[in-house]
């Protein structure tokens, strides 16, 4: 009986010895499962953060980042540079247009295709992208309007641009034909720029300055060749004698569904006759914009530009006297602007009005303060977001005191990839 009572005695303490040797290695494989869940834990708390610092201020200010996006390489934008085929698009602006001024007979009373847009686009690496716009028109001219490298990630954090290109002076000179809120562009820009904007070779850096606001900040510095555009009196004709131009935006948010914007813009170049800064444009522009809904919003944007010009008055020598006679004076302080009011009221409809003012430049010395005003209201059916249909009215009042009707229907349409949608 003792000898039995031994065994059994015996046999529990080795039954113990074992189940706490399988508890220990049970513990110990617990807390290394737990230190891998610790170590995976930490891994992904990592990326994630750096994901968000990548993200910039996107998630603290998503409407200021918006408007102003911070210049990054475009690997961290999440761009593929592996692609061989690029982006591309066409976009078609077909006018009829009746008028009762007679000054261009090509273009009135009938329809045109003002212009047809090949939009090209890809990344060259991932640090650069190469974009390119090529305008064909119903008169058989090509047009190179763009042509630009776009390289990212440069020294303090900067983004240049070289190329042909749409300078950034004021808000409507640097946005597309097919992206305005009007058929044509506003009338200072016509008669100081020209009729379609300014187009130019040049080069360009911008950079966006962060501060402790609730608003964002881009400021654009640039070198240009000479020069104006079709129809533009604000600069010389000679190509050759550069523009340097400046342009400081601001952005700020007003509550969550009201935003403002203002910007600062000034362009220095040649009228021809010597090698000096002798014509100088300063421009002011504001755009403040209320979103009701996804569908609906109302604008309010304008923009004046001041110019300054030195330069002698156009006339001709007198046969009789040789005495030299002055009809014109292109000399002087000139001011021109607009104003323009949009309503979106629907996801299809929209309306809107624009005012315009602006003093010639080869303005008449029997009348030399006398401007050009204009009065435009346009409805627009957004057929969808590429295929967009306007109506749009516009009376002018010239210096020479005639009064002009012009009557537009737009039809804009894009296919494939294009940057510029019809909104």
């Amino acid at each position: 009986m003792r000898i039995l009572s031994v065994l059994i005695l015996v046999n529990c303490l080795f039954i113990n010895t074992a189940f706490a040797d399988e508890m220990t290695e049970l513990k110990e494989q617990i807390n290394s499962l737990t230190r891998a869940v610790q170590s995976l834990k930490s891994t992904v708390e990592s990326q994630q953060k750096e994901i968000n610092s990548l993200k910039g201020t996107q998630n603290e200010k998503p409407r200021a980042s918006a408007a102003l996006p911070a210049p990054k390489p475009a690997a961290q934008a999440g761009i593929i540079p592996g692609k061989f085929t690029p982006e591309i698009g066409v976009v078609a602006d077909i006018v009829a247009e009746s008028a009762n001024h007679g000054l261009d007979k090509e273009t009135v009373n009938r329809v045109n295709v003002r212009e047809v847009e090949l939009v090209l686009g890809s990344n060259v690496d991932p640090y650069s992208r190469l974009d390119a716009t090529v305008a064909f028109t119903e008169e058989h001219e090509i047009d190179l309007e763009e042509a630009y490298l776009t390289r990212f990630d440069l020294p303090f954090r900067t983004t240049a641009r070289v190329g042909r290109f749409l300078p950034k002076i004021g808000k409507a000179v640097p946005i597309h034909r097919d992206s305005l809120d009007t058929v044509d562009e506003p009338f200072v820009v016509q008669r100081y720029f020209g009729e379609e904007g300014l187009h130019k070779s040049g080069v360009d850096l911008t950079k966006i300055i962060n501060l402790p606001l609730p608003s964002a900040h881009q400021v654009t510095i640039g070198v240009l060749e000479g020069g104006n555009g079709e129809g533009g009196t604000a600069f010389g004709g000679a190509r050759w004698r550069p523009t340097i131009y400046g342009h400081l935006k601001n952005y700020f948010d007003i509550d969550d569904s009201t935003s403002f914007e203002a910007g600062l813009s000034d362009a220095a170049g040649s009228n021809d006759k010597n090698n000096n800064f002798q014509v100088n444009v300063l421009g002011l522009d504001g755009t403040l914009r209320r979103v009701i809904d996804a569908n609906r919003e109302i604008k309010a944007q304008g923009e004046v530009f001041y110019l300054h010009r030195r330069d002698d008055p156009v006339g001709e020598v007198s046969a009789d006297t040789g005495e030299f006679i002055a009809t014109a004076d292109p000399g002087g302080n000139f001011w021109g602007g607009y104003g323009l009011f949009d309503v979106r009221l629907s996801q299809l409809w929209g309306t809107g009005f624009r005012f315009d003012c602006v003093q010639p430049v080869d303005r008449l010395l029997s009348d030399p303060y006398k401007t050009e005003l204009g009065y435009t209201g346009y409805l627009t059916f957004y057929q969808s977001e590429f295929a967009r249909w306007r109506v749009q009215f516009s009376h002018i009042d010239r210096t020479t005191g005639a009064g002009d009707n012009r009557v537009f229907i737009q039809g804009t349409f894009a296919i494939g990839e294009h940057k510029h949608k019809l909104q």
